[in-house]
């Protein structure tokens, strides 16, 4: 059993599964849930399953690959990917269970493999802040990034904010662009890693080539 291993856990009538992640004591297991929270148990009252080995190649740095690009079809719509932080562009460190904001195109498709085919992807970011820090100067930034992926010949932008103020930007952006093309704010109260999050890719990806030429921005339903 090592870290990186699907695992049950029981313990009593508590049953946990998940991933096996590093622990700071030899004492605890640390399993990593579907959910996206860590939860600890006593390792000596647990009895512990392996479901699957080798699920997360916890060791791994993250520099092997780092160079591989999303390959592009003529023949499809581009969306523009386009970050600004928030929940939904945060995804798990799989080394030491965190969570922990980072983004692009690759990681959209990894989290939503049914959306390869269905468009040309290109990602950036703008920022890496919780939404409840967002600025004004932020607002001009990401206006002037959504821009710039139009004029490079963007079909859609999606923008992913975090929640708290995601009506705000978007509002700020309508004054800011009049723009050809859709502009779709997406948020998540769950990380890029959950189900929920996935969900909230989905949606806004798939809307820009399907439904032309709205009114300035707007939000995900």
């Amino acid at each position: 059993m090592n870290a990186g291993d699907r695992v049950r856990v029981e313990r009593g009538d508590v049953t946990h599964e998940g991933v096996l992640m590093p622990s700071t004591t030899e004492s605890e297991l640390v399993v990593k849930l579907e959910g996206g929270y860590n939860v600890g148990v006593d390792r000596e009252a647990a009895t512990v399953d392996v479901l699957d080995t080798d699920v997360y190649a916890v060791g791994a740095t993250g520099d092997a690959e780092s160079g591989s690009e999303v390959a592009f079809d003529d023949d499809l719509p581009t969306v523009a990917l386009i970050s600004t932080g928030g929940t939904i562009a945060s995804t798990v460190d799989y080394r030491t269970g965190a969570v922990t904001a980072q983004f692009d195109a690759e990681d959209v498709l990894r989290a939503v493999p049914d959306l390869a085919g269905r468009a040309n992807y290109r990602g950036r970011v703008v920022a890496n802040i919780l939404s409840e820090n967002m600025t004004p100067s932020v607002w001009q930034e990401l206006a002037e990034a959504v821009r710039e992926e139009i004029e490079a010949g963007a079909d859609g932008v999606v923008v992913m904010h975090g929640t708290d103020t995601m009506q705000y930007t978007a509002s700020a952006l309508a004054f800011m662009l009049d723009t050809p093309v859709p502009v779709v704010f997406t948020g998540s109260q769950r990380g890029g890693h959950g189900v929920y999050a996935r969900r909230e890719f989905r949606r806004p990806v798939c809307a820009p080539p399907r439904h032309p030429g709205p009114e300035g921005p707007h939000l995900a339903p």
